[in-house]
């Protein structure tokens, strides 16, 4: 028995899917199907039911599912404490930005990494908060920061900061505006969110139970948009509130004093399984000290 099996095994069973398995952890499906079946052989007792579906843990599976993530934490916590006897840590490490550079301190996170532990290595990509925690508990990332609330039990999280979120217009909206209430508000050309954007939960919280939809609208999906299609006057829409007081010092647009008090939290994630990760801790410590006011 192998521990690349037990981590096919745990994949299908989270996924109950063999496509989706194989994507999480790069591995060809039938390579996927061949690690199940050799498992099971060795086993001597089927782990999975084959339905129209999709693959359904068998009762056996489901017991052996715990078995099987206690022993790849195990697994992984003998890696961590051998990586701790090392006298100076060495590696990489991935690290996804949900937002600008600037507003998660990158620069100072590079520089008080670099200092503490100068042979590791960090690695910055952009993406979004869904994926970002997806990605994060499904190891293709190390850590991220994250808008989005965490909803999975294998993804650790460090709550930063509660965010103002505020309601801006083109600043040669400024008369038309004014003192509107929210459901004239959404009568108006709006640039909205898409889907996926945390800015659209937050939307969603506002109109909920409101009876208030928007018709009249350009859907975007980055923040970088949003703002440059503010400014040139296609419509309203949601920023963070240091988005939007440059904004309006840049005089490219106003803030709609209206409606109830909006916000978002700033979350750092990382890998609940690598919480004893010695490069984890030294990361997590390190965002700690940047973030001072850290939500507890």
């Amino acid at each position: 028995m192998e521990l690349y099996q037990l981590r096919t095994f745990v994949a299908v069973a989270e996924e109950g899917n063999l496509t989706k398995a194989a994507e999480r952890i790069y591995a060809s499906q039938p390579a996927v199907s061949g690690h199940i079946k050799a498992l099971e052989e060795e086993l001597g007792l089927p782990l999975f039911v084959r339905t129209p579906r999709g693959m359904r843990l068998t009762e056996a599976g489901q017991g052996l599912k715990l078995k099987a993530d206690s022993v790849l934490l195990a697994a992984e916590d003998m890696a961590n404490l051998a990586a701790g006897y090392l006298e100076e840590l060495t590696g990489s490490v991935t690290i996804a930005l949900n937002t600008d550079t600037g507003f998660l301190r990158v620069a100072e996170l590079s520089e008080a990494m670099a200092e503490a532990h100068p042979k590791i290595r960090l690695k910055f990509l952009q993406g979004n908060s869904g994926s970002i925690l997806k990605d994060v508990r499904d190891r293709r990332l190390d850590a991220g920061f994250s808008f989005f609330d965490n909803r999975y039990a294998e993804v650790a999280h460090m709550p930063l900061r509660k965010i103002p979120v505020r309601v801006v217009a083109p600043a040669a909206w400024a008369t038309r505006v004014k003192e509107l209430p929210l459901d004239e508000l959404a009568t108006l050309p709006w640039v909205r969110p898409n889907d996926e954007c945390p800015f659209m939960k937050v939307l969603e919280g506002v109109f909920e139970g409101s009876g208030i939809s928007l018709t009249d609208y350009i859907e975007a999906d980055s923040e970088d948009v949003i703002r440059e299609l503010v400014a040139a006057g296609k419509g309203v829409s949601l920023l963070k509130e240091s988005d939007a007081d440059a904004m309006v010092r840049d005089g490219t647009a106003v803030i709609c004093e209206t409606g109830p008090v909006l916000s978002l939290n700033i979350n750092f994630v990382y890998s609940k399984g690598r919480a004893n990760d010695p490069i984890i801790r030294a990361l997590t410590e390190a965002v700690g000290t940047l973030w001072p006011d850290a939500l507890r």
